[in-house]
Formats: structure tokens, sequence, C-alpha cells
């Protein structure tokens, strides 16, 4: 794999950012690659930044306890987005 395909890692949100939880009803799951490797990402938070870029805060899976899960910025042509939200009942 090249490492043109690898997803970039994204600051934490600072004391000013809106960050956005997403609770167990909103399931959005992100496909991508983390040092030339697949995983699928699920997504726990986001922020946006003043000119428009959105960070995604991601569980990485197939070992969680050993991928780099963290923050990374949404980049549609290394990423593949499937949300999943549902409606409240």
């Amino acid at each position: 794999m090249s490492e043109s395909r690898d997803a970039v890692t994204a600051p934490p949100p600072d004391a000013a950012s809106r960050v956005r939880a997403y609770g167990p009803r909103d399931v959005v799951r992100v496909n991508l690659h983390v040092k030339s490797r697949f995983y699928r990402g699920v997504v726990t938070a986001h922020y946006e930044t003043a000119d428009g870029r959105r960070a995604y805060r991601l569980g990485l899976y197939p070992r969680p306890d050993r991928a780099p899960c963290g923050w990374y910025w949404w980049d549609a042509t290394k990423m593949t987005r499937r949300d999943y939200r549902r409606s409240p009942d």
C-alpha cells in the first residue's frame, strides 16, 4: 500500500471547538488506511474548524486495543463513509 492512501491524523479539538459526540443510535462507519493497513472506523465524535475541515474521532477495528485510534481529518478521496444513524423511536 502506498502511504499516500493513509488517513491524516488531526489534532484534538481545542477548548473553543464545538465537539459533537455520537450516541448508540448514531452509527457512522468510516473505512480507511492507517500506516498502510486497512481499518473500519466507528465515529465517536467530530468537530469542524473555521475553514470547514472536519475531524472525526475514530475507534478502529479489527483490533481497537492495538489500532491507532484517535482524531483523523475527513478526506473523501481516502475514506469511505457509511451512515447507519437511526431516528429515535
